[in-house]
């Protein structure tokens, strides 16, 4: 039988924190953000997190996620990712997408190239010749982030995840993981499973990421900011287009598509369709979910979700003053 499990701890979150610090995806809160600028990575270590990121990579969290998270500790974050032989490791970074990935540099990146990754040897074979430096550096990093936060700075995370694993506690007992993960990110995955383990893990200072192997893992963003009046009025501009809701309708009626499915249905060009794409992601009406050379493109069912709650506000009768 598959478990599932909530886990949240400080050091996952000091994880989440180190993997924002490393991307250029991702902006941490301003206070954290401070606490953390003398901190950085250098030499090979940081061109490779820079190649990585490039592919909207999560190297930190990807490893994690492959793990026992609810026995995960920072300070042995190195020790145990150092077990792995580096191709293993190597596959994880990449997301886990290699059922057998090749023991050698050379042949591991055909393999990484089938599925749209073009790795350089530069990154490739020194991760092969000098695994345990890299991530030695990695656990320094880590250890530099965890030394430069205190209990204070997770008092309010804290406080969240103890309110979402209540929340969450009733539903985890009697609903299937799988559609628990798919209506949390208020999206259809595509990846499906079979998984032997889930964990759900709540994470104050970081997005929504779904991790997914033989186990999945899913990081919830807490608490869920109400929507800016031009947040709202960006949604809306976004839906204001017949092309664009067109494509919303298909998202709804299809699951996951790919642009080139898109184009099939609705006739317009590559660089068209690509357009009304990115105005319905900076909108976050849709999830961007990459697959091997391509990415899917899913309803964000979250947002739509705010949506009616407004509409529905907006339609209740108010009593005069």
């Amino acid at each position: 039988m598959t478990s599932a499990q909530f886990v949240y701890s400080h050091d996952l979150e000091i994880a989440m924190v180190a993997q924002m610090a490393l991307s250029s995806r991702f902006t941490l809160p301003a206070a954290i953000a401070a606490k953390l600028s003398d901190i950085t990575l250098t030499g090979p270590s940081q061109e490779i997190v820079t190649a990585l990121d490039q592919y909207q990579l999560v190297p930190i969290l990807e490893v994690i996620g492959a793990s026992d998270l609810a026995h995960f500790h920072v300070a042995t974050f190195a020790e145990k990712a150092g077990i792995l032989p580096p191709n293993e490791l190597i596959n994880l970074f990449f997301g886990g997408q290699i059922t057998q990935p090749a023991k050698t540099w050379p042949p591991l990146a055909k393999q990484l190239a089938t599925l749209g990754y073009t790795v350089s040897a530069l990154v490739g074979q020194y991760l092969f010749d000098h695994q345990q430096t890299f991530l030695a550096d990695l656990q320094t990093f880590l250890n530099a982030v965890a030394s430069h936060l205190t209990a204070t700075d997770f008092k309010a995370a804290d406080a969240a995840a103890q309110e979402l694993q209540t929340q969450l506690a009733p539903r985890l007992a009697k609903e299937a993981p799988l559609l628990l993960a798919e209506d949390l990110m208020g999206k259809q995955f595509r990846h499906r499973g079979p998984y032997q383990r889930f964990f759900f893990v709540p994470t104050f200072f970081g997005p929504t990421i779904r991790i997914f192997g033989r186990q999945q893992t899913l990081f919830i963003h807490v608490p869920q900011a109400q929507l800016t009046p031009a947040e709202i009025a960006a949604m809306w501009k976004a839906l204001a287009d017949d092309t664009r809701y067109a494509i919303v309708r298909l998202m709804d009626t299809n699951g996951p598509l790919r642009a080139v499915d898109l184009i099939d249905h609705i006739g317009f060009s590559a660089p068209t369709i690509s357009h009304h794409l990115d105005i319905l992601r900076q909108a976050r009406l849709i999830h961007v979910e990459p697959v091997g050379r391509a990415k899917y493109y899913s309803l964000n069912r979250n947002r739509f979700r705010q949506l009616e709650l407004i509409l529905q506000r907006l339609s209740e009768s108010k009593e005069p003053q």
